[in-house]
């Protein structure tokens, strides 16, 4: 009978202001969702702010489930999220202010599934993020090919930012790695096609060399995000 009452009234739509309920993460990083009186909220929330909706919700026993939405000042959806008991599940997609979708991606039981695809303003497929064997890689395409490729790389025991720059054939051309040890802020290194060392930069010593590779890089992406 509980479950009766909770989904008639996950269905039955309330208007609420951000004064009206908290959401506050439990020990296993999930929201859950209260009311101004500390109970856990069931139904179905559009939240109003200066008199528009700001944010959309589905809830059950403090949890997020089904619809999550969001919205911008001019009423246009921003976010088009899916949950089940408090964690992202299903197709998540999010909009550029104007209304074009922005990226698209699958999600089971809080964790990402295959890639998440980032889009231009046209529709064509700017970047793809996807996780492979623990190890996050971002690729940004350029005409449909791989242009740049960002992700994480253990290289004799100093964990690098990896920036990885390709030709219009999608070989790689040369690739740039910064180390998060903060000895080594002002430091990088460069590797060739064969992802071999050819050259170490600190910018404390050689800022010559330094600007030059950081131009290269900065041109590089400014051309790809054009």
């Amino acid at each position: 009978m509980i479950d009766a009452v909770d989904e008639v009234r996950m269905n039955k739509k309330e208007t609420i202001t951000y004064d009206d309920f908290e959401a506050i993460r439990n020990d296993y990083d999930i929201k859950l969702y209260y009311d101004k009186d500390k109970e856990l909220m069931t139904g179905h929330f559009v939240v109003v702010y200066q008199g528009k909706p700001s944010e959309e919700f589905q809830t059950k026993r403090g949890f997020l489930n089904g619809v999550y939405a969001s919205y911008n000042s001019n009423g246009q959806l921003t976010k088009g999220y899916n949950y089940k008991n408090g964690r992202q599940d299903g197709i998540q997609r999010e909009f550029y202010e104007t209304g074009e979708l922005l990226s698209e991606v699958n999600y089971e039981a809080g964790n990402m599934v295959g890639e998440k695809l980032f889009y231009d303003k046209v529709g064509d497929v700017k970047a793809k993020l996807k996780i492979e064997n623990g190890v996050e890689y971002k690729r940004y395409y350029k005409d449909g090919k791989v242009a740049i490729a960002e992700f994480k790389r253990n290289w004799k025991g100093k964990e690098l930012n990896m920036m990885v720059i390709y030709d219009a054939f999608e070989n790689v051309q040369l690739a740039f790695g910064n180390s998060n040890d903060p000895n080594e802020k002002n430091m990088f290194y460069v590797f060739d096609a064969n992802m071999e060392l050819s050259d170490t930069v600190d910018a404390t010593i050689d800022l010559q060399k330094a600007q030059y590779y950081m131009g290269l890089i900065q041109r590089t992406a400014m051309a790809v995000m054009e």
